[in-house]
């Protein structure tokens, strides 16, 4: 949620200004238009943590924040048309090691509201005092969680303040409800601890305006009382509590309920949720469900609105009505897939239409789960989370597919599918095994830098694997510069004609590429066919290999290495099954380490005309 910050007398509250983390050096990188904007806030951030940087060209701004690792991003609303905005949000998404907090000044309620839509943003209104610029930055930076403790009793707080920043949080303080209410709207804590029973404003009434407030809402609160008795803790969840303590509080149970409630919840929030619904009490209904589970949640008014606000901050998922004006909730879900950068959203549709027509139409449009009118909250909020939690899934499935082999993508799922995980599997095979690498690339990469090696080793792989899966190959794993393919028999043709015709095709692929680039590249490629052992390699409880082991494999490297530069070497067992197909040399007496007699080997000089 977006953040507006004013000027707060906190006379009588015991507030931390800063905390731990103001002993942090904070790297903030503003987006300035004049040298006077630069000079004055360098003249703010003087005798602080935060280390300013300035730059005065938006498009450098993604670049520049990640040289110098921000930790946050200051953007003058007044400048904050959308180009920067999305420029500023790359900077978030693009960050390698941290994800910036963005703040933005602005001078009215136009400007807050702009930065309202930037998600996780925080906003302080102009003018402001130097002490609240610095305490909006150290706030937005923060690295430590901050911890509002509200209570009327002194002991309460000599007792927990030194429990709570023992175990790595920050802590405000006050006495009462009225003066809780305040520093929460000024501070902004990742958590609340309240009493119930205090003067002014009871630790009830605390909670409901915490939930009643769109910026607030999303603040778990926990209640920590000596009222025990079912009826209070009722009225506390009631109320809108996420958690309840009855004192007096064991500091380990206070510290896991704490860390429990925290587990879920970044500084940013969880995940990004659209709700796309023209009825006022159904969007809040909804919207206010979601964000009591720590969900990010944006809303729009009518299909249109909710189009334009997808595209802006790339919600996780999108929940919206199906009856709207301006789009309904059917033209919402075609125009998210057919934009490139959103298709991929999972759309969950809220109507009272469920005629199998309905529910055709809105699948062949791309719908991702239906829930039906009239639903309660609670099943709305279950099936966010499987919706979201499949996604994850699904994402997580994608990225592994890159890192395994396509032999050990299947052999882990058929595991998974039969339920026996953990059991090793060993079954001997006859395979073609195809080995390249990079000639020269020891001393090419001593005259590069590390950024260059690895730049370069992936625009190699790059052109070479999808040759091998074109071909039928599964590409086992890479060794440096390596690349280790097997090939199986099929119906169609045997793996050794898939794996030298890939071959071939990799070194024309390499030649081409050369003709292009000023740094030119020879490989050497080495091939065997014959019989070895293929399965579970490697530590049962702690990771393994789902590869090939034995003398075919170690051979197929040995015909690699005594390959010629940017030529293909072929065993004779690979010979006399690819021969009718293929043209090649002999080549007899090969030496090869760890054989003791002489290998006959093949140069591949080409396909034959039929092939």
């Amino acid at each position: 949620m977006s953040q507006n910050t004013h000027s707060t007398d906190l006379t009588g509250v015991n507030a931390t200004d800063g905390g731990a983390f103001d002993k942090e050096t904070i790297s903030l990188v503003a987006l300035v238009g004049s040298g006077l904007v630069a000079k004055s806030l360098s003249q703010s951030f003087e005798d602080t943590s935060i280390k300013l940087f300035t730059i005065d060209t938006p498009s450098e701004l993604p670049s520049f924040a990640n040289k110098k690792n921000a930790d946050g991003i200051l953007i003058p609303a007044i400048t904050a048309d959308n180009d920067v905005i999305s420029l500023a949000l790359e900077a978030q998404r693009s960050s390698p090691k941290k994800r910036p907090s963005i703040i933005v000044l602005g001078l009215d309620e136009t400007h807050r509201k702009k930065a309202h839509k930037i998600p996780g943003s925080f906003y302080l209104e102009i003018p402001h005092g130097r002490s609240e610029l610095v305490e909006i930055v150290q706030r937005a930076c923060r690295r430590r969680r901050l911890i509002a403790l509200i209570d009327d009793s002194e002991l309460v707080h000599i007792h927990t303040v030194p429990v709570l920043t023992e175990a790595g949080y920050d802590v405000i303080s006050a006495k009462d409800g009225i003066e809780g209410v305040r520093i929460i709207r000024s501070k902004r804590p990742d958590l609340v601890i309240s009493d119930i029973e205090m003067p002014e404003k009871n630790g009830y009434d605390l909670c409901r305006e915490i939930k009643d407030d769109v910026e607030l809402r999303s603040t778990p609160v926990m209640i920590c009382s000596a009222l025990g008795e079912a009826a209070d803790l009722q009225k506390g969840f009631d109320s809108g509590a996420d958690d309840y303590l009855v004192k007096p509080a064991v500091p380990e149970e206070l510290i896991t309920r704490t860390r429990n409630l925290l587990a879920s919840l970044k500084l940013a929030g969880r995940e990004k949720i659209l709700v796309v619904e023209d009825s006022p009490p159904i969007r809040q209904m909804v919207a206010d469900g979601l964000s009591r589970q720590g969900f990010d949640v944006k809303t729009a008014k009518d299909g249109k609105e909710g189009f334009e606000m997808a595209k802006e901050v790339f919600p996780d998922l999108v929940i919206t009505d199906y009856d709207m004006p301006r789009w309904t909730g059917f033209e919402l879900v075609v125009g998210l897939k057919k934009n490139h950068r959103t298709r991929d959203i999972p759309v969950m549709m809220l109507t009272a239409r469920q005629t199998q027509r309905d529910q055709a139409q809105m699948r062949a449009a791309g719908l991702t789960a239906y829930l039906v009118k009239p639903f309660s909250i609670d099943k709305c909020v279950a099936l966010a989370e499987r919706l979201l939690a499949e996604r994850r899934l699904l994402d997580y499935k994608k990225a592994s597919r890159l890192y395994l082999s396509k032999g050990t993508t299947e052999a882990a799922e058929a595991q998974a599918a039969m339920r026996k995980v953990g059991a090793k599997r060993a079954k001997e095979c006859t395979m073609t095994v195809l080995f390249s690498d990079i000639c020269g690339f020891t001393s090419l990469s001593s005259k590069k830098t590390p950024g260059d090696i690895v730049k370069l080793l992936n625009t190699y792989f790059d052109l070479l694997c999808p040759i091998v899966l074109e071909e039928g190959g599964d590409i086992d794993k890479f060794i440096g510069d390596a690349i280790m393919a097997l090939f199986e028999d099929s119906q169609e043709e045997s793996g050794a004609v898939k794996a030298v015709r890939a071959a071939l095709r990799m070194q024309e692929a390499i030649q081409k590429a050369g003709e292009k680039s000023e740094t030119k590249l020879l490989s050497r490629i080495g091939i065997n066919t014959g019989p070895l052992v293929r399965g579970d390699i490697g530590s049962r409880h702690v990771r393994r290999d789902y590869t090939v082991i034995g003398d075919t494999v170690n051979r197929a490297q040995r015909f690699e290495s005594q390959a010629p530069s940017g030529g293909v070497l072929i065993s004779e067992s690979t010979f006399k099954l690819c021969k009718h197909v293929i043209t090649a040399k002999k080549k007899v007496n090969l030496k090869m380490k760890g054989v003791n007699e002489p290998v006959t080997g093949y140069v591949v000089t080409g396909l034959t005309q039929e092939e």
